[in-house]
């Protein structure tokens, strides 16, 4: 009888064909346990009342077939983020695989599973069936893993899912050292971070579980102020990139829908901007690395939103009906068109695990608690935010003193100043009292100057794509296009003017 906390990274592969080639990876090589190979074929039932009690609190009944010995299991509580899941867990060697509660009579879970289960018999719900293949590593830090490759199915009455994942269990050690084994693994084959567990993924399959609904944004992460500076920025960027993983598969899932492109990159230029604020405490050692390879996924990211951002700048132009306008249009099919194949290729490398190798790294870094400790601090937490941000405000406004309002580069420098600015602000809203109205601010001429940088990029974007097209029509509608939005940029002028002098009036307030 074991009791302890599972602390596990799991990784679906999104390749069938390289399955068996994972645990040969050149990154177990040289940490494998010699003889600690092991297959074995599992089949574990999932079961629950009636009435749903054990889901209903947060607990999971199961009884698996291991090595001849029927295992029952309860797990339940714990946490999920990014893939990586922390749970408690309870297991008892039976002689059956029939559900019995009293088995657990003697642990600490035992009387909670009483009060839960009362009266009420326990019915199956859920199969799970698969191949495991594991090994066991020591990795240079000591930290003790076991691999295990998981290969077949969930069967919920007539509906099954496919299972094919990694998981990464910490046996003894650091966390810190999942996320170094799985980025080294994710860097030779295709691999994303999976934050649902088959347990959960046949409830769904069960239709027991209601799939959380995807909202248009993710829940902004704040910074915690009870904490020292270097640690609650450390745990801030963390949280920002788990939303990136959340990003990612909610891009996948709908990689047609724009708001889903646009979710991705604000994660990913969020994410940007506090490790930039973060820079002078050192929180990791290869800052202008990380900060360059996001840059490089950001950039992927943008031919995309580019094609998005003409796209519905296309259908105002359409729905406004204009004069002259073809009742047959041509440009939104080229649009649409390009944009099928730019998703198509993007999606492919975000499957093939474009991201994970370089985020499950930095998340690794972040939790290096040996380099924590060298880092010392010379100013409180609001002192160091209040600070940096007095002087990003002050970059920012000599920016715009000089800004070249004919150089689309300079004004596209000045909104990357500013969107950085925001995104920073909104995450310290716990540290600066009085930032709303800054953060609201900062959004609006962000927005503005979208509109500007925006209308060039689709200008340069229609010349690509049209030039070897020769339809009268088509360039029409381009020249509409492009007429249109500058139209709106125009009408925004005066907005803009306004804007500043109200960001100007807030930004005088603060330090410098």
């Amino acid at each position: 009888m074991s009791k302890h906390t599972e602390t596990e990274l799991k990784l679906s592969c999104t390749d069938e064909s390289v399955w068996e080639k994972i645990l040969t990876a050149e990154a177990l090589r040289s940490v494998v346990v010699p003889g600690s190979e092991g297959t074995q074929q599992l089949e574990a039932r999932y079961f629950d009342t009636p009435s749903h009690a054990l889901q209903k609190a947060k607990l999971a009944y199961r009884l698996r077939l291991e090595a001849g010995t029927w295992i029952a299991t309860v797990k339940g509580g714990g946490s999920s983020k990014g893939g990586l899941h922390a749970r408690m867990e309870w297991n008892i060697p039976v002689l059956h695989g029939e559900p019995d509660i009293e088995v657990f009579s003697h642990t600490d879970i035992g009387a909670q599973l009483q009060e839960v289960v009362g009266d009420e018999i326990l019915e199956p719900i859920l199969i799970t069936s698969f191949e495991r293949r594991t090994i066991d590593v020591v990795m240079p830090d000591g930290s003790t893993i076991e691999v295990a490759a998981d290969r077949g199915a969930i069967i919920a009455g007539e509906k099954t899912a496919p299972i094919l994942e990694i998981e990464l269990e910490l046996k003894t050690g650091r966390p810190g050292a999942l996320f170094l084994l799985g980025a080294a693994l994710a860097k030779e084959y295709p691999l994303l971070p999976e934050p649902d567990s088959k347990f959960y993924r046949g409830l769904l399959l069960a239709g027991l579980s209601a799939e959380i609904p995807k909202k248009s944004e993710l829940p902004l992460p704040q910074v915690d102020k009870t904490k020292p500076i270097g640690e609650a920025l450390s745990a801030l960027l963390i949280e920002l990139i788990a939303q990136i993983l959340v990003a990612q598969r909610a891009f996948l899932e709908n990689p047609e829908q724009p708001e889903r492109t646009y979710e991705l990159r604000v994660c990913l230029r969020r994410l940007r901007s506090v490790l930039a604020f973060a820079e002078p405490l050192a929180v990791i050692k290869q800052h202008v690395w990380y900060q360059d390879e996001l840059r490089k996924l950001g950039q992927k990211m943008a031919s995309l939103r580019q094609l998005d951002v003409a796209f519905a700048s296309w259908q105002q132009l359409v729905d406004f009906q204009i004069p002259g306008l073809n009742k047959k249009v041509w440009l939104g099919d080229i649009l649409t068109e390009t944009r099928n194949q730019e998703m198509e290729n993007i999606a492919g490398e975000c499957k093939a695990g474009l991201a994970t190798s370089l985020l499950l790294n930095l998340w690794a870094e972040l939790l290096d608690k040996d380099w924590q400790q060298l880092i010392t601090y010379d100013h409180t937490a609001e002192e160091y935010v209040v600070n940096n941000v007095a002087s990003w405000l002050k970059k920012v406004r000599k920016e715009e003193e000089t800004v070249e309002w004919t150089d689309i580069e300079s004004i596209h420098n000045l909104r990357l100043g500013i969107k950085k600015l925001r995104y920073v602000a909104e995450v310290m809203q716990p540290i600066l009292t009085e930032s709303a109205r800054l953060v609201e601010q900062l959004a609006r001429l962000q927005d503005i100057l979208g509109v500007i940088v925006d209308a060039h990029g689709t200008e340069v974007l229609l010349r690509t794509l049209l030039r070897e097209k020769s339809s009268r029509a088509v360039h029409l509608e381009a020249g509409m296009l492009i007429g249109w939005q500058v139209r709106e940029q125009l009408s925004l002028q005066k907005k803009l003017e306004k804007s500043w002098k109200k960001f100007n009036r807030i930004a005088k307030k603060w330090k410098s």
